[in-house]
């Protein structure tokens, strides 16, 4: 395709570097996307790795037994909270018997 009659050079060789510009500046951000997976990766690596005294093994069980500690905090916890419950439902019902036993004797007096 030949430019219009009359188009400055300028012009032409500008129509001509703008896709290539674009492709540069596509290519540019990926290779900048690409990068930052790499850092992200090298430093998750490094997170796994064990570059400690510590074995690995003695981490995971220090953390489980921290973990298993949380657990039994809140079942004890969850398990006083179901016996005041339970003592609270159980108060109740001895009230409301207690109380129906007292209408029942005001009803004979009468």
């Amino acid at each position: 395709m030949t430019p219009p009659a009359g188009t400055p050079l300028w012009a032409v060789i500008l129509i001509a570097i703008v896709p290539s510009l674009a492709t540069i500046v596509v290519a540019v951000i990926q290779s900048r996307q690409i990068r930052g997976l790499r850092d992200q990766q090298t430093a998750t690596k490094w997170e796994i790795t064990n570059d400690h005294t510590a074995p690995l093994r003695a981490d995971m069980d220090e953390k489980h037994e921290r973990v298993m500690a949380a657990i039994d905090a809140l079942r004890d916890d969850t398990n006083g909270e179901f016996k005041t419950v339970n003592e609270r439902v159980s108060n109740a019902e001895r009230e409301h018997l207690q109380l129906r036993e007292d209408i029942r004797e005001l009803r004979r007096h009468r």
